[in-house]
């Protein structure tokens, strides 16, 4: 073998040698541990969707010529998981002349259901939540679901979608054992006690026949962070400037201002150039009110819940609920407000705190006055205008408090209201001083 043979034949040997280490390098998989996921931290999202929002805050069954209500959350949730299953089909309005009946009586009849919002809710939105097969729900809203135990027979049954505020039925069909089944599961199951009373002169309302006791509670709060607010309320945060102000601190970038109230834990922000409105319906506006909060991950847990829509203003009005009861406060440290402008926000007021430690009480349990003696009261105030109570519910009143320690820590106080006009006002007992504070 002379020398170039050689040669030749090391130089194959060292190029296959490469090939083959290099192919074992690329095609290599190491066996490695498998990992224990439940060791994983599980970051919860802040994002809601329809379904989390826009939710009953009570449901009433009309039985035996008696009255029953729960605003518990847990069974409402499951009653809503029910209904929520049902396939809709031939939705369409019912006029009044048909039902042969007046509008109220209608509406709460013996032997019924009613599963009551806050406020009138677009179908046009809502049918996300429900399985609907017709298209156009673009001018349809409602405050309430009823479901009608006469109704119920044949192969399919109505279910009725109520506007009360409009006095509108709009009617649709399901199958007849989706609602044979949601009767025997919810309807003579045990409810508190509720009488109906008028009010107004004609609107018919439910208060609770006995005395109601309801937890008090007292926890330390977060602060929710400015700067992800700062960011997604301006277009160019780097060009906002930082003004310390006498109640907390502004920001501004010469036309938008954001006021941080570290006093009350409330931020408003105002941008003046969207002031002129172009006028969006209940659905759309409705929609991107909850978009909004949603890309800030503003939520601050799934204890707000929508409360008030008025197309006129184009306002949407988010509300904190503690034990499926409302909480109200006079600074704003309780609901989320929005009005819209001509292309973008106009003006945002929120509270930037979330309810973090529950603290243990000395008295837990508050037993609240029967409705009865609630409408007394009322009736007797020579301050307030009987007449124009609209509504009477049991509520929280959250107060700001600091601790020993000055640390902030606030108190949700079960407490009696009554609405008149757009106010939910504290219903004036003599024991507690004739307390009248109005709020929003």
């Amino acid at each position: 073998m002379n020398f170039e043979r050689a040669k030749s034949i090391i130089l194959i040997i060292l190029v296959g040698t490469s090939v083959f280490l290099t192919w074992n390098i690329w095609t290599y998989e190491p066996e490695y541990e498998k990992i224990d996921e439940s060791d994983l931290i599980k970051i919860k999202s802040d994002e809601q969707i329809v379904s989390d929002v826009i939710k009953p805050v009570s449901v009433l069954f009309h039985r035996n010529g008696q009255h029953f209500q729960t605003v518990d959350p847990v069974k409402i949730e499951k009653m809503e998981k029910e209904f929520s299953k049902w396939a809709y089909s031939d939705v369409k309005q019912v006029p009044l002349k048909m039902i042969q009946q007046e509008f109220e009586d209608f509406v709460h009849e013996d032997r019924s259901i009613e599963i009551n919002f806050s406020d009138v809710v677009p179908m046009s939105l809502y049918k996300s939540v429900l399985d609907i097969k017709d298209e156009d729900m673009s001018s349809f809203s409602f405050d309430r679901i009823v479901i009608k135990q006469k109704d119920i027979g044949g192969d399919q049954s109505a279910v009725y979608f109520i506007s009360y505020k409009k006095k509108q039925i709009y009617q649709g069909m399901v199958q007849t054992n989706n609602l044979r089944n949601f009767s025997e599961k919810f309807y003579n199951k045990s409810y508190p006690t509720y009488t109906a009373l008028t009010i107004g002169g004609t609107k018919t309302i439910f208060v609770p026949e006995k005395p109601t006791k309801i937890n008090r509670y007292q926890y330390y709060i977060d602060n929710l962070d400015i700067e992800n607010l700062k960011d997604a309320l301006f277009n160019n945060p780097k060009y906002v400037r930082q003004e310390m102000v006498t109640r907390g601190e502004e920001y501004s970038d010469g036309t938008r201002l954001l006021s941080v109230n570290k006093e009350d834990y409330v931020l408003s922000y105002i941008n003046p150039a969207q002031k002129l409105k172009v006028f969006s319906r209940s659905s759309e506006l409705l929609e991107k009110s909850i978009d909004f909060i949603n890309d800030h991950a503003g939520w601050e847990g799934n204890n707000y819940r929508f409360d008030y829509l008025s197309e006129n203003e184009q306002r949407v009005i988010f509300r904190l609920f503690i034990d499926g009861y409302p909480a109200f406060n006079e600074y704003g440290m309780t609901e989320i407000e929005q009005v819209w402008g001509k292309e973008d926000i106009y003006s945002y007021q929120r509270p930037y705190f979330s309810l973090a430690s529950l603290l243990p009480s000395e008295s837990p349990v508050v037993t609240l006055p029967t409705g009865n003696e609630v409408v007394d009261q009322l009736k007797e105030n020579k301050n307030i205008d009987f007449e124009s109570v609209e509504d009477i519910s049991i509520g929280y009143k959250l107060n700001k408090s600091l601790d020993s320690k000055l640390v902030t820590l606030v108190t949700l106080e079960p407490t009696w209201y009554y609405q008149s006009g757009e106010k939910w006002l504290i219903v004036p007992f003599e024991d507690a001083g004739g307390d009248n504070d109005g709020l929003e």
